[in-house]
């Protein structure tokens, strides 16, 4: 017996060691390029545990080794939407009603009635990625209708092109446009009330999908950030040719920095003039002068993508 303790007490320490190396497939959404994915595997490998990272941006995947008694798939999904990304781990089984999970991301906290919502066709589309809203032109409308007492919630879809009005009395629901017609025309935009099989194909988004307040409108701003300095630097890279790292690195820091000015609590809509002092102050981190000047060149040439490039 004496010694077996010894033999069972060091068998209790080596086995976690065994069996802490476990792999973990994510499917990752958001990737437009080789940079998305060399930025996540950068980020991943920077967790403590992490032990090694592969990507495939054709497959949109991330298999990453680790020891499991230092860091949790979790973590690294934590970790990957701090970029902007969503994963998922795949083959996972759904979790079980006492599992934790996040919010969904609903028009309210809890379920409205059609009829207590308008719905409007509004020009708040992002110039710079297509399919994508503008936070910041969405920002200041979305908080003036916030103001008015009339009004419960207000917020656009993910793609900018309609906004749902959450009305106390479901009367103005159906009557009542002037509040946002004014919201909008106090910018020189136009809106329009949605009705009959237009108006259905709003309730259904609604009731489905992810919608946006004036509290998250950010989200879609930093989206519009990532493309952004994704575009600007893949264009200049195809003339410079730089490690995949570096790519990653400053699309990065670029990207966080465009966000930050995108996300000022003003008025002011999708200005892109930002973009070239961002461009100063962060490309001295990771490239010569010589490539300053191409990668500023990419920079005049626009957020827009050009033809070739993707939207």
């Amino acid at each position: 017996m004496k010694k077996l303790f010894p033999l069972l007490l060091a068998f209790t320490l080596a086995w976690p060691a065994l069996a802490a190396t476990r792999s973990v497939t994510f499917a990752v959404k958001g990737w437009t390029c080789g940079s998305c994915a060399a930025a996540t595997r950068i980020a991943l490998k920077k967790l403590n545990g992490v032990e090694d990272v592969k990507t495939n941006v054709d497959t949109a995947e991330a298999v990453v080794t680790y020891d499991d008694a230092k860091v949790a798939p979790e973590k690294m999904v934590q970790e990957i939407a701090k970029l902007g990304y969503k994963a998922t781990v795949k083959g996972a089984a759904a979790p079980s009603a006492s599992s934790p999970r996040s919010a969904p991301e609903t028009a309210l906290d809890a379920p409205v009635a059609p009829e207590r919502v308008s719905f409007f066709e509004v020009p708040l589309e992002c110039g710079a990625a297509e399919g994508l809203g503008c936070g910041s032109a969405s920002k200041p409308i979305l908080k003036s209708l916030g103001r008015d007492t009339r009004v419960v919630a207000a917020k656009i879809n993910y793609s900018g092109t309609v906004l749902a009005v959450v009305w106390k009395n479901p009367d103005q629901a159906r009557f009542d446009a002037s509040a946002v017609e004014a919201a909008f025309r106090e910018r020189d935009l136009e809106t329009a009330l949605l009705r009959g099989t237009a108006r259905e194909r709003a309730v259904k988004e609604f009731e489905s999908k992810p919608w946006y307040g004036a509290s998250d409108v950010d989200r879609l701003s930093e989206r519009e950030a990532q493309v952004i300095a994704a575009r600007v630097v893949n264009r200049a890279n195809a003339r410079l040719g730089l490690p995949a790292e570096r790519v990653a690195a400053l699309t990065h820091d670029l990207s966080v920095s465009i966000a930050r000015r995108l996300t000022r609590d003003t008025d002011e809509e999708c200005a892109r003039d930002p973009l070239e002092v961002e461009l100063r102050k962060i490309a001295k981190k990771y490239l010569n002068e010589q490539q300053m000047a191409e990668l500023r060149k990419a920079a005049e040439q626009g957020a827009g993508a050009l033809p070739g490039e993707a939207k």
